[in-house]
């Protein structure tokens, strides 16, 4: 049956290219030139043991420090370069004969991965997952296997921090020779009539045997508590190394509907029997729901008219870089929900599954965008990838194929996007398409009329002559606003490089917060917006660069903590009462100073208090808002809103005493003990009162014991040069945030938190009791592989330690002993040698070393750099520990095992691994 196993843990790890010596002999060039003879960091007897031990997902740019003469600002200065991954592990011998992938959901940037010796794949994009088949090329049993991934990320795909490294999951999927191929369930509801709807699922079984089998397919549809709704059977056959596509209609009365406020979910599950014999099963999570856009009126959801209130992010975090927990995913899109967005823009890239499969579970819809606009074999494979990994999630509902590029406009760009396009709807004809176009969209033969949707980018101004022009073109505003804020601040300064939060301030190609969504909200036929960003992120410090290392452009900074303007988009996007108050009431020394207060509010009256005596009372314009200037005096500023003449909603700040201590907020209650759950932490600095300080900005310090570990530290200043990986960091206008990750186990977390002149603060996280997720384990042992075998059996004894020419490839055969005895010995008489290098000097451990082979047989003479070792007669197979005495521990010693032979011996010679240890 179908396994999936977590690869996640414990990889070695090396930042830039190992220093290995210059191998240029004619052994090291003919072996190389083998299947299974890369050397060096790629091969199996590569010492790793002084690398680094690592987790994924991983991300090693952020780690670095800060470069400002070598850095590139749209990368935030962070370096990135050349890194190793390398991973043994061992298969079962149960696992022979089944079909064994390993998926990678995310590399940046170029990788090439190395499995037993060989190159096995390359991948050229550092969005796109890919699969690696290593069934022809696994060992099982003893003999270890080796993984290696090579990754080269001074290439560069984005203009924004990209990160470096795995930064997504790793995993292990073993099934039967006769399966469900990889993303082989392609779920498409099909509403009917009355309530009737048709679950059109497509099902590809692949057989990978040496027969031609008779398969039963069965696929039913299951409700979220398991309840079994409709079932359908069907038979086939298919022959050997072939494939079969299955095409089934489920009929289902009235579904509960995925909506973006109650995003119900369904599973279905696929099982294949052959010969009675259930061989494979998969579940896949899909929704029933139904999309529509009108050129007129926009974007309908379950035939409901749905303004697209959305944002536009790259994937990076405080505190973790790209490489996020899963929790966190689910945070950032929480986060946004909170807000009142209801779409989400994955920019400029698929992302990873597991921010999909949280856009699923919280009602989130999904502009998946592909990365290069590119209609080549290569370019056309990225597309496809990630079309059939994402089309069964009901939170995707547009495609989009490119942003911002050069051709958009011209007759070479059409015919790209044409040959996209049919690329696209040979995979999935269900949702429509589109280009984030920042120009070109008046050019006749340009993309913009071939695509489903006009994807304005900017360009707020031309939405009226467009629609002049193509009336029959449905519009989106692709990427809006790209106004500057930086949180909690509310005085603009070039010097210290940021902007106050009075939705002002904003890039010359961009519009505030209230043009953008007044031009948008007034306009039917402009379908929705994706505001440029929701989260700020590294990179990019536009229009600063050093000291600025993150970008001002966020409704949320990198942590997730909001902004003033997160309030003004809940105004415009929640149907609930919002009043909000732009500013704080902490400036000492500025008595009788004016002050500028804003009202984010969706109230049509707002009355100003100071100290309990009324300032002002107004109408608001939802699309203007209000703002006052105030005499400062220190005490209560307090907002009255009103609807239709009723008071709603009251807001306050106060003047707050000096910071006291700290307050303690966690994502969710409670952490799961699986060594893979995580959440986001946050820490305020508050008075005696327990009253938020928003101009804190000391530095705190961490500590934790329990079950857990802190995955990294952030506070949100786009101008902060304080490390992530550590355990302090300063408040930044009162607030910071750690990510705290699970590590396997029942202890619950103790939080301790401290800072200069601030009470300390002890929290308790509770870890809920948890089964650690299937994964594959790594193992440390150092192996020598490659062994040389004399040809032929000699009848006299020969020398062990005869000198073999270096361009003798003939007298001598290469053997992998861990696949057992070899069937020329069985039944022979003489003698055979085994010869091979390794190093001893480098073997971890701080006791002597010892070659040890798991089985070996023969009248049995063992010698290192000419040396006796050892000589035993051994009848029956069996593992043997060699002492190493009276040899140089150094970078290469000769290891000959001379074998005596007689036809009553079962099983001679090495049959198994050997290995270098200590003791």
């Amino acid at each position: 049956m179908r396994e999936r196993l977590s690869m996640d843990k414990d990889w070695r790890f090396h930042l830039g290219d190992p220093v290995q010596a210059k191998e240029s002999s004619h052994k090291a060039v003919y072996g190389h030139a083998k299947a299974g003879g890369s050397r060096g960091p790629a091969g199996i007897e590569w010492n790793d043991n002084e690398w680094d031990t690592v987790h994924l997902p991983h991300d090693w740019s952020y780690r670095q420090p800060l470069d400002r003469e070598n850095g590139v600002p749209d990368f935030g200065y962070y370096p990135r370069g050349i890194g190793w991954y390398r991973k043994k592990f061992k298969l079962d011998p149960a696992d022979k004969g089944k079909q064994l992938l390993l998926e990678f959901d995310g590399i940046a940037t170029h990788a090439t991965v190395y499995f037993n010796g060989s190159i096995l794949e390359r991948n050229f994009c550092g969005y796109t997952s890919f699969v690696v088949d290593i069934t022809d090329r696994a060992y099982f049993g003893d003999q270890p296997n080796l993984l290696v991934v090579k990754i080269d990320a001074t290439v560069s795909e984005g203009w924004w921090y990209e990160g470096a490294g795995i930064y997504r999951h790793v995993w292990l999927t073993k099934t039967a020779p006769v399966h469900i191929v990889h993303r082989g369930i392609w779920v498409s509801p099909i509403r009917q009539v009355a309530g009737r709807w048709l679950t059109n699922v497509e099902t590809t079984m692949g057989n990978e045997s040496e027969a031609a089998v008779e398969y039963q397919l069965i696929s039913r549809v299951a409700q979220a508590d398991g309840n079994i709704l409709a079932e359908e059977l069907t038979n086939g056959s298919c022959g050997a190394g072939q494939s079969a596509v299955i095409t089934q209609d489920l009929p289902i009365e009235d579904p509960a509907l995925w909506d973006v406020d109650a995003p119900h979910l369904y599973k279905l599950h696929s099982t294949l029997v052959v010969n009675g014999e259930e061989v494979d099963t998969t579940v896949t999570n899909y929704g029933y729901r139904t999309i529509r856009i009108c050129s007129d009126t926009g974007f309908y959801l379950n035939d409901r008219p749905l303004k697209i209130k959305g944002t536009c992010n790259h994937q990076d975090h405080a505190g973790v870089g790209v490489a996020l927990p899963d929790g966190i995913q689910e945070y950032r899109i929480q986060r946004l929900k909170d807000m009142g967005s209801n779409a989400y823009r994955c920019a400029h890239h698929n992302p990873t599954p597991e921010l999909l499969e949280a856009c699923d579970r919280l009602g989130m819809l999904v502009m998946d965008e592909n990365r290069n606009f590119d209609s080549s074999r290569e370019g056309l494979r990225q597309l496809g990838n990630m079309v059939t990994r994402d089309r069964n999630h009901p939170s995707v509902v547009f495609y989009s194929l490119f942003n911002e590029e050069p051709l958009q406009g011209t007759p070479i760009g059409r015919k790209m996007v044409k040959r996209m396009i049919r690329a696209v709807k040979k995979l999935d004809s269900t949702r429509p398409i589109l280009g984030a176009m920042n120009g070109g969209v008046m050019e006749d033969e340009g993309t913009v009329d071939v695509t489903d949707i006009a994807g304005f980018n900017y360009m707020n101004g031309g939405y009226d002559k467009f629609r002049e022009k193509h009336p029959n073109q449905p519009i989106i505003g692709s990427e809006t606003v790209s106004a500057f804020s930086t949180r909690g601040n509310y005085i603009s300064d070039n010097n210290r490089q940021i902007f106050d939060s009075y939705d002002r301030e904003k890039a010359s190609w961009g519009n505030s917060v209230r043009e953008s969504w007044k031009t948008i909200n007034t306009r039917d036929f402009v379908m929705g917006t994706f505001v440029w960003t929701g989260f700020d992120y590294r990179g990019e410090p536009t229009p600063y660069e050093w000291p600025s290392v993150s970008t001002h452009f966020g409704i949320l900074d990198t942590c997730g903590f909001a902004k003033d303007s997160y309030y003004l988009y809940q105004a415009f996007w929640l149907d609930e009462p919002v009043l909000h108050i732009v500013g704080h009431w902490n400036w000492p020394g500025q008595e009788g100073q004016k002050v500028k207060i804003m009202a984010h509010t969706n109230c049509d009256e707002v009355a100003l208090y100071l100290n309990d005596i009324l300032i002002d009372r107004q109408p608001i314009d939802i699309y203007e808002q209000y703002e006052w200037d105030v005499a400062y005096e220190p005490g209560t500023l307090k907002m009255e809103g009103y609807q239709d003449g009723q008071l709603v909603k009251v807001s306050e700040i106060q003047t707050t005493d000096e910071a006291h201590t700290l307050r303690v907020e966690t994502q969710k209650p409670v952490l799961a003990g699986d060594g893979r759950d995580a959440m986001a932490v946050n820490v305020y600095a508050v008075d005696g009162q327990g009253r938020f300080v928003p101009t804190e900005q000391s530095k705190v310090s961490f500590s934790m014991k329990g079950s857990g570990v802190i995955l990294g530290v952030g506070n949100g200043d786009p101008n902060c040069h304080e490390p992530d990986r550590a355990e302090e960091r300063s408040l930044f206008n009162g607030c910071c945030q750690l990510i705290v990750g699970s590590q396997a186990g029942e202890e619950d977390i103790v939080l301790t938190i401290e800072g200069n002149g601030l009470q300390p603060v002890s929290y308790v996280i509770p870890v809920q009791p948890a089964e650690e997720p299937p994964f594959v384990p790594s193992i440390d042992e150092r192996y020598i592989n490659n062994w040389l075998i004399t040809q032929e059996i000699a009848e006299a004894r020969p020398d062990p330690n005869v000198t073999i020419h270096p361009t003798d490839m003939n007298s001598w055969e290469k053997v992998d002993v861990s696949f057992g005895a070899l069937q020329m010995l069985r039944g022979a008489s003489g003698y055979v040698i085994y010869r091979n290098q390794a190093p001893v000097s480098d073997v971890e451990g701080s006791g002597r070393p010892y070659l040890w082979f798991h089985s070996i047989s023969g009248d049995v003479e063992i010698y290192v750099d000419g040396r006796l070792q050892l000589k035993q007669f051994i009848l029956w197979p069996e593992s043997l520990e060699v002492p190493l005495q009276g040899v140089e521990l150094k970078n290469q010693v000769t290891i000959s095992v001379l074998i005596g032979i007689t036809p009553d011996m079962y099983s001679p010679g090495i049959q198994g691994s050997v290995s270098i240890r200590t003791k």
